[in-house]
Formats: structure tokens, C-alpha cells, sequence
């Protein structure tokens, strides 16, 4: 199936304008695949009628909620990041709780309130881990009204939530207490929530970008949701989200969001290794007004500089590249070249070129799984690791390579096996210790995470007199 340009920005402007996805070029393959395969599920093997199918068909609300099933796959799990866990347990909840039961009269029908919303909560993972450190923390659990929303766009991973059944992956930092106070375990190996959490948590479709928000909320986890959305988007959503929020409520984003130069509505409150929002309580200065969507689109911006960017590569391009010579010493710069500039289908070209002078360098094979793994063809970047491997199974950067390519797949012990390979053949491989903390870190083993970090911190200082084994 073929997107021609026009028809690809098409496409990518429809979603943007019906719920704020916004695809930049680095992401465009993965919106091609997912419409290759909603088309294909439709019967369509065109581009162009697929694309009247998903705009003008009487069954177009229907299949753009199919097709954001596959845009809007999260890989989720309990707990995840434990950072802000630790301060909903050890500092939002508590403030809620002590404020709220102050206010309780002494009558049995008294009933103090908690309102919490999980916005883009996947298959429920993040709903029910809040659901379990309230009951941790709620003992008088009669004397609550709580209720806890969560909502996203993808109606396959809202039934999934609504099961409430999780296999290992999901269940990876769920301590043992915690496993068998709300958990119960199956046959097959899954857990399933237990009726006492999963009765505390409602389950809606809800498009961030059009649909009405929940009213009065103390606590709002939106994380990593808005790094999908352009910044008009983004703008408009936290507006809707300060409405929605209480006045004394906290606003939980991803590590990898910000509100600087989106909203001056809420002020940052930063608790040793997280960071959380709380609104704003100081009060407007008369005249000053808050960030607002600029009056030219910000895609419209954003596209312009993006034609500026490739005018600026063009030009580069013609003054830079020069045909290599037969040379393996000149491939490899070019090849190295062409890398930087993401030049890639020039760089697979002139790596066959260096596979003809010599198929038993080893760098062509590096240079092209780096390139498959880039474009997301995993199996294409582990068969030419493989073949490097067969010529110099004592290359520490192979092993390094492998090793975030089991990441993305998300293959942990794989992962940190082949880091720990990388290490073993170079103990100052400085990228190899970084990563492989992250992998520990993944996995909840967060001391020996530790280790790695300030592993390589050493190496990065020069010092590299401490012990750098693993494990």
C-alpha cells in the first residue's frame, strides 16, 4: 500500500484534528503500518479509499476508535514509576486525608470525598496501583466516598482493564504483600484484581480533545499522554485540566512531560526524585494573562521549520557528499556520514558497497543493524548483530547494540545479558554501564541500578578504581 505525500499529510492532519495524535516525521512509519492494517482488516488495499472509508463511511466513528486501539498501544505496569507512588503515599495522600476527615461532623452518615483521575490509563495498571496505596492508607474505609475515573481512547485496552487480569510483565514491582492482599492468582500464571480494587475504579472512553471533563478532582495522573499531542493541543487539554482540578489538587505528568511554556496555572513541587504540580494558588496579576494557542497553528510553525530543516540538509547534502572512493577506510566515513544526516536508504547503499570490497569487516554489519533498529525492522538489525557476531564474537559494541534492541522489545533479561557481555569484554564501556542500570531499574532492582549509574559517573570522572562488576 502506497502513501503518497499529500495523501500521508491528509491522514496525519485527521487524526490530529479528531483527538490531538500527532505524528511527526520520525513516527511516520509506525502511522503507516497501523493504517496498512486497519485497511487491511476493512478489505481496502488502497490508501486513498481507506482514507474515505475512515473519514466520510457511516461506520467512520467506529473504525477511528479501532484504528486508535492500535496508534495508542501503551506498554504499562503496576507501579510504574515508582517515584511518584512513594510521594501519593508519603505526601498528597496523607495532606488529602488529614484536611478532609478535620472536616467530618460527628455524625455516622458523615462522609468525607476523594476524586481521582486516571487520564490515558491503558489496560488499568495505574488506576488499580492507586486504587491499592488508598486502601493502604484509608483504615475508617466506610467513612469515604471515593471514586476514581479512568478513561482513555482505546476500547480494547478499557475492556482489558475492566478483566483486570495481568501477567507477569504487568505484575514486575507488585510486592509480595501487596500480590496477596489484592491480587488473586490464576491457573495460567496471571493475577487477576481483586473485586475490592476493581469496584473503586470506573472505566469510560473519553477523547481528551473534545469530550467533557470530570468535575472537581484532587488528583489527576496524566503521564505521558501529552507527548503525543502538538503544542496547541497540549495547551488547550492542561486549560481543561486546571478547570477540572480542585483547588487544593495535584497534577501527576510524565518524567519526560513539562508545563514551562504551557501553563503558568500550576506551580512545580519537587519531592526528592519526582516531580508533581500543584495549582496555582497565588493570584492573577490584573492584566497579565496566561499562556494561549498562538494565533498561527503550531503545526503550521512547527512544518514550516521543519521545510527550513530540510532546505538547510539539501544544501549540506550537495556541498558535503562526495561519491566514496573503493576504499573501506572512505566507506566507512561515508556510511558514518550518512548516519548522521539519517540518510539511511544512501547508507544501506553504500554499505553493500563495503560488503563487496570486504565481507568480513565488521563495522558495515554494525552501521546497518543501527540503521534497522532506527526504523523499527528488529528482525533485520538481530540477523546482521548475528553475522557480525559469527566474524568477532569479541566486539563489546555488538553485544551494547543487541542490547537496546531487546530493550525496545522489551525483553529485560535478554537486555541485560548482552550489557553485561559488552561489560565484560570492555569494563569501561561507559554506555554499556548506563544502560544497564536503566535495565535494573526497569526491573525494580534499583540498588544494583545504582551501582551502574555511579559506574559510570566514575568512568566519566576518570576514576575507574571501583568495582565495576555487576550483580
Amino acid at each position: 500500500m502506497i502513501f503518497p505525500e499529500e495523501l500521508k499529510n491528509k491522514f496525519r492532519q485527521f487524526i490530529a484534528g479528531s483527538c490531538g495524535l500527532y505524528f511527526k516525521d520520525h513516527d511516520i512509519k509506525s502511522l503507516e503500518a497501523a493504517l496498512r492494517t486497519r485497511a487491511g482488516s476493512c478489505g481496502i488495499d488502497s490508501a486513498a479509499a481507506y482514507y474515505a472509508y475512515l473519514t466520510t463511511s457511516k461506520n467512520k466513528r467506529d473504525e477511528f476508535r479501532q484504528l486508535l486501539n492500535i496508534l495508542t498501544v501503551n506498554h504499562t505496569y503496576f507501579f510504574r514509576n515508582e517515584p511518584h507512588f512513594r510521594v501519593l503515599k508519603e505526601k498528597v495522600l496523607p495532606e488529602i486525608i488529614t484536611r478532609k476527615t478535620k472536616n467530618l461532623s460527628a455524625s455516622p452518615e458523615s462522609r468525607a470525598t476523594l476524586r481521582v483521575w486516571s487520564a490515558g490509563c491503558s489496560s488499568g495498571e495505574e488506576p488499580y496501583s492507586i486504587a491499592m496505596v488508598i486502601r493502604d492508607l484509608i483504615e475508617d474505609f466506610n467513612r469515604w466516598d471515593i471514586r476514581i475515573f479512568a478513561t482513555d481512547v482505546s476500547s480494547e485496552a478499557l475492556q482489558a482493564a475492566e478483566k483486570g487480569v495481568y501477567g507477569k510483565n504487568s505484575m514486575r514491582l507488585v510486592n509480595s504483600e501487596h500480590k496477596k492482599k489484592y491480587f488473586i492468582e490464576k491457573r495460567d500464571l496471571r493475577c487477576e484484581v481483586k473485586n475490592s480494587i476493581k469496584s473503586m475504579v470506573k472505566f469510560n472512553y473519553l477523547n481528551l480533545i473534545d469530550e467533557e471533563y470530570p468535575e472537581n478532582i484532587d488528583i489527576i495522573f496524566c503521564r505521558n499522554v501529552t507527548i503525543y499531542f502538538d503544542l496547541e493541543t497540549t495547551i488547550k487539554i492542561m486549560n481543561k485540566i486546571h478547570a477540572s482540578i480542585c483547588d487544593t489538587g495535584h497534577l501527576f505528568i510524565g518524567y519526560s512531560e513539562s508545563l514551562q511554556f504551557i501553563s503558568d496555572k500550576f506551580e512545580m513541587e519537587d519531592f526528592r526524585d519526582a516531580i508533581i504540580y500543584r495549582k496555582a494558588r497565588k493570584k492573577a496579576v490584573p492584566g497579565i494573562k496566561g499562556p494561549k494557542p498562538p494565533e498561527k497553528k503550531a503545526q503550521e510553525i512547527i512544518d514550516e521549520i521543519s521545510k527550513a530543516e530540510m532546505a538547510s540538509e539539501k544544501k549540506i547534502e550537495t556541498q558535503e557528499h562526495t561519491v566514496p572512493s573503493g576504499k573501506m577506510e572512505d566507506l566507512l566515513v561515508q556510511i558514518m556520514k550518512d548516519l548522521y544526516m539519517k540518510k539511511y536508504d544512501r547508507a544501506l547503499t553504500v554499505i553493500e558497497q563495503a560488503h563487496a570490497v570486504d565481507r568480513n569487516v565488521i563495522e558495515p554489519y554494525f552501521f546497518a543493524a543501527e540503521i534497522y533498529m532506527n526504523q523499527g525492522r528488529i528482525d533485520e538489525a538481530k540477523e546482521k548483530l548475528c553475522v557480525a557476531l559469527r566474524i568477532n564474537a569479541l566486539f563489546a559494541p555488538l553485544y551494547y547494540l543487541l542490547g537496546n534492541i531487546y530493550i525496545e522489545t522489551e525483553d529485560f533479561d535478554q537486555a541485560r545479558e548482552n550489557f553485561k557481555k559488552a561489560l565484560y569484554l570492555d569494563k569501561n564501556f561507559v554506555l554499556a554501564h548506563f544502560s544497564l542500570g536503566v535495565v535494573l531499574r526497569k526491573v525494580g532492582r534499583i540498588e544494583d541500578a545504582l551501582r551502574q549509574f555511579r559506574n559510570t559517573q566514575k568512568i566519566l570522572l576518570k576514576d575507574t578504581s571501583g568495582d565495576n562488576n555487576c550483580i
